[in-house]
């Protein structure tokens, strides 16, 4: 059926209540002029906006990350050194976390696991004193880990042991163990019920004397440890030149201001200390003494007042 010429499609209504969609063809509102009134303005701004070639012009702005090369260039320099730092706040926290748990896990491995314990006990420095003995001694502490290692224990282990002076414990990752030990050295002879015994400065017995022992030999009553005698003889002992040490042969201290000495040999060479006082200055003065003394028998060396000394020369 045809439409009659001339006629028209009629245009639907729009619904109440709904402004009117506009056409495509419809033509964009010019901007209003100055003398515009407000209200032919604000119908002009509506038509506008209504039109979809103009809601497809608009473009939300997208939000740049924080951190971000566009974002840090659209900041302040004092903005950009803020973030800069707080990146490397953040970087060197976690670096600090991380080496502080590694070092707990590392400790709590060689303090509690097999991978530093102890499995071989190395014993230098001894002499008199049976190295089998010091191993059993000191088999307790196979198995402990090095850094749990405790010199107050192994001086438990070694106390029986009266000839050791002292010890240092040395650590030799991964599983040896070296204890050095000190023994006690003597340093005269005593005589105690019949016996010769060597002795050390603190009193303790060292060893019996043999007839190859060439220590100071000193007669004493009682025990050394608690004889005044003694300790008088020691003190003198330990002040005397090396050289002059190794030619004694006896000592006699009947009281702390009357200690004379014997010296080895022939030569009937004697020396008389007096009391303790002035030891260095003592020693001294002897020494001088013997490098200008030529004649090696019967000569008795008065040291008591080292300030004065005399040198007499005869049998006394």
């Amino acid at each position: 059926m045809k439409r009659p010429s001339g006629s028209s499609t009629p245009k639907p209504k729009p619904a109440k209540g709904l402004p009117a969609a506009p056409s495509a063809k419809a033509p964009i509102a010019k901007p209003t002029s100055a003398k515009a009134s407000p209200v032919k303005q604000r119908q002009q701004v509506q038509a506008i906006s209504r039109n979809p070639k103009f809601v497809s012009q608009v473009v939300k702005p997208k939000r740049a990350k924080l951190g971000s090369a566009s974002m840090l260039s659209r900041l302040s320099p004092e903005a950009s050194r803020f973030a800069a730092y707080s990146r490397r706040r953040r970087a060197t926290m976690a670096i600090v976390v991380a080496s502080f748990g590694s070092l707990i896990l590392l400790v709590a491995a060689t303090m509690f696991t097999p991978m530093l314990a102890v499995e071989t006990v190395r014993v230098t420095g001894n002499i008199r004193i049976p190295i089998k003995a010091l191993n059993k001694a000191l088999s307790n502490q196979m198995g402990t880990p090095l850094p749990m290692v405790n010199a107050n224990n192994i001086a438990q282990d070694l106390k029986s042991f009266a000839l050791i002076e002292s010890f240092s414990v040395i650590s030799l990752p991964p599983h040896t163990l070296r204890v050095h030990i000190t023994e006690r050295l003597p340093i005269v002879i005593v005589n105690v019920g019949g016996t010769d015994y060597l002795y050390d400065p603190a009193g303790v017995r060292v060893a019996k004397a043999s007839a190859s022992d060439e220590f100071p030999r000193m007669a004493i009553s009682g025990e050394p440890k608690s004889s005044r005698e003694f300790e008088a003889a020691i003190d003198v002992l330990l002040a005397l030149p090396n050289a002059i040490f190794l030619k004694v042969s006896s000592i006699d201290a009947k009281t702390k201001d009357q200690v004379s000495l014997r010296l080895r040999g022939n030569s009937a060479q004697r020396i008389i200390w007096g009391d303790g006082s002035q030891s260095v200055l003592k020693s001294k003065t002897l020494e001088a003494l013997f490098k200008n003394q030529k004649r090696t028998d019967y000569v008795t060396f008065d040291v008591s007042s080292p300030t004065a000394p005399v040198v007499r020369y005869g049998n006394f």
